[in-house]
């Protein structure tokens, strides 16, 4: 089991804050052109996804010529961070973080969001101010938090039968929906346990 690290292609994203979660990757798949800011910034690529859309051809040359594996996949039905996500989620991995989406157009900003939901896999989004992480029905959140950490949670669509423990407000089969309601909530514990019966929840720990 290992623990991949994917970089996205957030321009001018200066890495080395992030350099405890580089440490201790075993994998590291770039995103098309992220693979610039990475070399640039002296960090190891294992892998390189994407439709090499945001990749000039000189790089694109050096990324094949080196110990890079270049993965070119130019399926438009979704997003280079989609396709690093399912790529990694293949190589059956401890876990999957992401870094170098922060930030840029909002649209996309928010597609990032989704790429987690579509995947259904364990993969977390790292940001300045938080951890983003999909909640499935195959996919619960059992987290290790400190006490009096702010979260927030949202139903993308209708979620069925959610529970959230640890917290200053608990859900117990609850139904949510697309709303508000779920913006700021308190762990009272050092462990938050978020699950559902269907639909998808979106979980933003701040730091």
């Amino acid at each position: 089991m290992t623990n991949i690290l994917i970089i996205g292609n957030a321009r001018d994203e200066k890495l080395a804050k992030w350099a405890d979660l580089i440490d201790c990757s075993d994998v590291i798949i770039a995103c098309d052109g992220a693979v610039n800011n990475c070399i640039e910034q002296g960090i190891s690529v294992d892998y390189l996804i994407g439709d090499m859309d945001s990749i000039n051809q000189e790089m694109l040359a050096h990324s094949n010529d080196s110990s890079i594996e270049v993965v070119e996949n130019i399926d438009q039905e979704n997003n280079d961070l989609t396709k690093a996500i399912l790529f990694a989620h293949g190589l059956e991995p401890k876990a999957i973080d992401i870094i170098g989406v922060d930030g840029g157009l909002s649209d996309h900003q928010f597609c990032n969001y989704l790429s987690l939901i579509e995947c259904q896999t364990k993969a977390r989004i790292h940001l300045d101010d938080c951890i983003v992480s999909a909640i499935t029905k195959t996919n619960a959140e059992f987290c290790s938090i400190e006490n009096g950490t702010t979260f927030s949670l949202f139903s993308i669509g209708t979620s069925i039968g959610v529970n959230v423990t640890g917290a200053k407000w608990e859900l117990k089969n609850s139904k949510l929906t697309p709303s508000s309601t779920g913006l700021h909530n308190i762990a009272t514990s050092e462990r938050l346990a978020v699950s559902c019966e269907s639909g998808n929840l979106l979980l933003f720990v701040n730091r």
